[in-house]
């Protein structure tokens, strides 16, 4: 505490200083954020003038402020898609509307709902939360930091705020004064802000159920577990938590505060991106900035909406694409898949899927099999009315792979109520590594469906816990005997026109501005990953692979091609999108030895040999 003669004597003066400088940083970055109080929490705005300017040591930005405001954690409560929903839910069952808007406003809009609560108010609507900028601040600072270590493992948004302002933060020994003199809270070290449980205390949500006519069910239905699914895996062992992948850490010093400005870096920094994969409400809020009361600046949600594709390409999945055999009237083909995330892919709200798209062309690039076609509004072509089963097999182009979690009312049928949610009809999303049906939360997060008993399904070598699916194509080509092409993409949407449907079939403003938005919207999904390949069909008049060989493989250039027995009479050679890049016929090649120089990249090449006993094709990698 050597320094606190100076923060008593110097400490207003700067505070006056910076202070004219808060309108200047405040509107540079979108709309105003709100630097109002109530009886437990402050607005961002007051947070604003400390936690705006941290860069790291290359002089790029990563404020606080700035990377927050742009993410849906900031906008929780201008989110149109969540406040359509709750308006939707009120509308089904109006004598629970009430009740829902509190419920849902004590996630979406802590500072509103709880501080309401602890005045002793029995519920929260959201026209107050509408009419309190403090409320419309989403999920802020003074929340996150505020939440008591004692009531973690409090889920469906019922943790605890203490009444004693205390922030608390990561690092040892705060220098404590600014934030006390300036905003009337103290800062204090606690591990437990980093603990994955203070993440579950909103994304886990269990919901009690109700019946088509309003009346409980007396069940509870788990809509999202995403702390749960964690739980049940490798990530706790590795030290990974929810804030290792969503709060990046660099190991560099920063300096956390402009106040006071001596004040040394700390280390690490956790990044607060707060990244996740929903792309589509991110742009609408960039959109409709205006109409919608952002606060933030349309280059930040750029950021945050890169970050989130990001996410979505580098850190969720790893697929492998492997042709297993070609008969003369079928093409097998396995599809790898490996959770690469902490938790389900996808996970959270139950609106979310990713499916496959596979596309096999003949030689000329016309479609022969097409499974996963999109129309024009990017429906699934042949999904089916109710639900699309998971499949451990597809040989029909009228099966689509979709991996999502289904919701059934009280009749078994496929609801999007989330009141009226009773049972898990479908739940094939893909595990993380290390998810095991034995574990003690897996009642919680179970594979529900087909895809329970699909031998591939999180189990390779037959050993559970592979967080992967193989997905296996058996794909008829008629007879036809030529080069194939085959594409697959990997899909994701945040929600499908499907699903808007029953919500679409009200009237309300907030309904009637998010479809307005959403029916102007790109609504095409964004492309996880894509991967081609080509297949050339082997046809023999006898087995002739034990009397040909390719050597060396995989190669540098060279590669001698030896028949035994055989004339050689034409080769072709492939790239690995079957486009064919040389040609020897039968008048340059001998009987029985071709030597051939691939002066191409590195990569799969196919060398195509017509014989006298027939022809084959042979893979061939250069490094």
């Amino acid at each position: 505490m050597k320094y606190s003669w100076i923060a008593v004597v110097f400490f207003p003066i700067l505070l006056i200083i910076y202070s004219f400088e808060i309108p200047q940083l405040n509107f540079s970055s979108g709309g105003t954020l709100p630097a109002t109080y109530n009886d437990l929490f402050a607005g961002s705005g007051t947070c604003l003038l400390c936690h705006n300017s941290q860069v790291n040591q290359a002089g790029e930005s990563i404020s606080i402020i700035a990377d927050w405001r742009s993410t849906m954690m900031a906008n929780a409560a201008r989110d149109p898609f969540w406040r359509a929903k709750v308006s939707h839910e009120g509308l089904v069952n109006p004598g629970h509307k009430d009740e829902l808007e509190d419920v849902c406003s004590r996630c979406h809009a802590p500072t509103g709902n709880i501080n309401a609560h602890h005045n002793g108010q029995q519920l929260y609507s959201i026209e107050e939360m509408q009419n309190d900028p403090l409320a419309m601040d989403g999920v802020q600072c003074t929340v996150c930091h505020q939440i008591k270590e004692e009531s973690l493992g409090n889920f469906s948004g019922t943790f605890e705020i203490g009444d004693q302002k205390i922030i608390y933060g990561p690092y040892q020994d705060p220098f404590t004064n600014p934030m006390v003199n300036n905003i009337g809270y103290t800062p204090e070290y606690s591990v437990h802000i980093n603990n994955s449980r203070m993440c579950g205390s909103c994304h886990t949500l269990i919901t009690n159920s109700v019946d088509n006519n309003g009346q409980p069910t007396g069940n509870e239905f788990v809509e999202q577990s995403i702390y749960q699914e964690w739980e049940n895996s490798d990530y706790p062992s590795y030290n990974t938590s929810c804030s290792s992948c969503h709060v990046p850490r660099i190991s560099e010093p920063v300096v956390i505060s402009t106040m006071p400005p001596w004040l040394e870096g700390r280390s690490p920094f956790g990044m607060h991106h707060f990244q996740g994969a929903n792309v589509l409400i991110t742009t609408m809020l960039k959109d409709y900035a205006d109409e919608l009361g952002v606060t933030a600046s349309s280059e930040q949600y750029n950021t945050t909406i890169a970050r989130n594709i990001e996410s979505l390409q580098e850190h969720t999945l790893e697929f492998n694409l492997q042709e297993l055999n070609r008969t003369a009237d079928t093409l097998f083909i396995d599809l790898q898949l490996i959770n690469k995330s902490g938790h389900k892919f996808p996970t959270g709200y139950p609106s979310r899927r990713f499916f496959i798209e596979i596309i096999v062309a003949d030689a000329n690039n016309q479609a022969m099999f097409h499974s996963g076609a999109m129309d024009n509004d990017y429906q699934i072509i042949n999904e089916d009315d109710a639900y699309e089963y998971h499949y451990d097999i597809i040989n029909s182009e009228d099966q689509v792979q979709i991996y999502e979690m289904v919701m059934g009312d009280i009749n078994h049928e496929v609801t999007t109520v989330l009141e009226r949610a009773n049972f898990h009809l479908k739940d094939n999303r893909i595990p993380p590594t290390g998810f095991m049906t034995s574990h003690f939360a897996y009642d919680t997060v179970s594979i529900v469906g087909i895809a329970e008993d699909d031998p591939d399904f999180n189990f390779m070598d037959n050993i559970e816990g592979s967080g992967s699916d193989i997905l296996h194509f058996h794909i008829p080509t008629n007879g036809y005997l030529q080069m194939l092409k085959i594409k697959v993409k990997l899909h994701y949407q945040s929600v499908s026109s499907k699903w808007l449907e029953h919500m679409f079939t009200y009237s309300s403003t907030e309904i009637n501005a998010f479809k307005g938005y959403y029916e102007a919207a790109d609504k095409s999904p964004v492309l996880i990953a894509s991967d081609s390949t080509v297949s050339m069909y082997e046809s023999v008049e006898e087995n002739i692979n034990d009397r040909i060989s390719i050597f060396p493989n995989p190669a540098k250039s060279n590669i001698t091609l030896h028949a035994i027995g055989l004339t050689v009479e034409d080769i072709a050679i492939y790239d690995s999108q079957g486009r064919e890049l040389e040609h020897i016929n039968k008048t340059q090649a001998s009987e029985d030895v071709v030597v051939m120089e691939l002066n191409y990249p590195r990569g799969l090449y196919f060398i195509k040999v017509v014989t006298d006993k027939g022809r084959f094709t042979k893979k061939v990698v250069l490094r």
